[in-house]
């Protein structure tokens, strides 16, 4: 039982880690493509992006982190055998944030004339209102169904309702967007994505659970969920103050269009590094059940080599090269956001290496620690970014929340200092750093001097293959990798592949 609960858990980061890619790679080519093709102006994706902001903040206000208890809860039950139990708290959960739902929904729908008046200067936004508060209800129906797929382990099937959703949204808003539907036509698209995802997950549930008349009472559920809401409120500061802030102090939509653009361009680096925070924190959870210190330690030093050699070329070459690839994927109407681009990238490492120490805090029970950091990193968020908005605009967001990242990387050291014995592998930070700075003055050349003379494309390829032979030659030199690493991307790497590696490795190692 504990061997297939085991495989279980591995399958299941594997197929969540997956899903996670995938959703990044299709929201990616929905961006480039409704920017490519004019389907969508600047103005109309500064105005999604504070429609989505809309829907986030309704679903956190509405569901109350009550999905992640109904996972707990009913996950503890089901361990037990107690199904009736765990049917239990499912269907008072359901029903509490389909109730808080369908409130909300009333309350945005009645009051939505009056905030589009207020924000745009007119009420014709307000059909936009409500239709992203029907698809957030639809989000809040999709994450509960999710969470007691997650409870019963059905891994798979919950991976498979994220990605129904993410991709019939994406396809059905693309094609209404071309139609020129516009915005309408994107948030059509994503009720329609989740309507459809909502389908399969109710029939995936369907049989999964006994019928109950068992009554739960909700004073446990809401003390447990609290906390996480309390947390999810900070983390809501912390991802959308920069976006929201531009938005309310220089109302100019394109330009918000524009950061939101590129801040969802930086997002797709996540793919980087959260599979390994996916993958170590089980690891680090087991090492700290056996009373391992020592072992978490090594960890911490393994993660943080993996990390670094991957994280520093790749946010360092976007960042050398950001005018063109912006140009590339969004159009010469973006090129305005490089700046943005090149502070956001380079934020990005400092980004990854926090999650790195937060994935250690969360697995050595430490929450506590974790929430008070990001409660101090989302009042340090709104401070600066009310001082550095208003003379430096996008750049000052940018800058805004490069400087939270330093903040919020230095309290989470500090904080795992006290629990642990932290180390990192230093030669694994300045190696890949050096490696990866050489080939910078090659890209600012190529971009000086061939990028107006010949194809996007071709440029791209030439800037992709002298900054691979550069960083590989730098790190030959600097004798930065050994065989020990080779071994741990076998491991990660397709079959198919190794062979390759292996040929990397006899003319790297040395």
């Amino acid at each position: 039982m504990l061997c297939l609960e085991t495989n279980n858990v591995a399958r299941g980061t594997i197929q969540i880690a997956s899903t996670y890619v995938i959703e990044y790679l299709i929201t990616g080519i929905f961006y480039i493509i409704i920017t490519k093709t004019g389907a969508l102006t600047q103005t109309d994706i500064g105005i999604l992006s504070i429609l989505d902001f809309i829907a986030t903040t309704f679903c956190l206000f509405t569901a109350l982190a009550l999905p992640t208890a109904l996972t707990k809860f009913a996950s503890e039950y089901l361990g037990k055998n107690r199904r009736e139990e765990a049917a239990a708290v499912q269907r008072a959960i359901t029903r509490t944030v389909l109730i808080l739902s369908l409130a909300g929904f009333s309350i945005v729908a009645l009051s939505s004339g009056l905030f589009s008046q207020y924000r745009w200067g007119e009420a014709t936004y307000a059909p936009l209102i409500i239709l992203i508060s029907g698809y957030a209800l639809l989000f809040n129906l999709i994450t509960l169904y999710n969470s007691t797929l997650r409870a019963l382990m059905l891994f798979g099937k919950m991976a498979t309702v994220t990605i129904v959703s993410i991709v019939s949204g994406k396809i059905i808003a693309i094609v209404l967007a071309l139609l020129r539907l516009s915005v309408t036509g994107v948030l059509i698209g994503q009720i329609s994505g989740s309507a459809i995802a909502l389908t399969a997950a109710v029939s995936f549930i369907r049989g999964q659970l006994p019928n109950s008349n068992n009554n739960t009472p909700l004073k446990p559920l809401l003390h447990f969920s609290f906390p996480l809401f309390l947390s999810g409120l900070i983390l809501l500061v912390l991802n959308w103050a920069d976006i929201v802030t531009l938005a309310f102090i220089t109302s100019n939509y394109a330009l918000v269009g524009i950061y939101s653009i590129v801040t969802k361009s930086i997002g797709i680096l996540s793919i980087i590094w959260f599979p390994i925070m996916t993958t170590i924190f089980p690891v680090l959870s087991a090492q700290y059940g056996l009373r391992k210190p020592e072992s978490i330690s090594n960890v911490l030093k393994t993660a943080s080599r993996c990390l670094a050699y991957a994280i520093f070329p790749a946010c360092i070459g976007l960042a050398s090269i950001a005018p063109t690839a912006l140009t590339f994927f969004y159009g010469p109407d973006y090129t305005s956001g490089a700046a943005p681009l090149v502070i956001l990238s380079i934020a990005t490492i400092i980004l990854s290496t926090y999650y790195l120490f937060t994935t250690v805090l969360t697995a050595i029970g430490k929450t506590k620690n974790v929430l008070k950091i990001n409660a101090i990193s989302a009042l340090s968020s709104i401070i600066l970014l009310l001082v550095m908005v208003p003379p430096l605009e996008a750049t000052g967001a940018a800058l805004a929340r490069l400087i939270v990242q330093v903040i919020s990387l230095a309290l989470a050291v500090y904080a795992l200092q006290k629990e642990i014995k932290v180390q990192i592998d230093k030669e694994a930070v300045w190696k890949p750093a050096i490696a990866s700075m050489a080939f910078v003055p090659f890209l600012i050349a190529l971009e000086r001097t061939i990028s107006a003379k010949i194809p996007l494309v071709q440029v791209l390829i030439i800037e992709f293959l002298v900054a691979a032979c550069i960083y590989l030659a730098s790190l030959y030199l600097l004798k930065a990798l050994n065989s020990q690493d080779f071994e741990l991307l076998r491991q990660a790497f397709p079959k198919p592949l190794t062979k390759y590696l292996r040929f990397i490795e006899r003319i790297i190692v040395r």
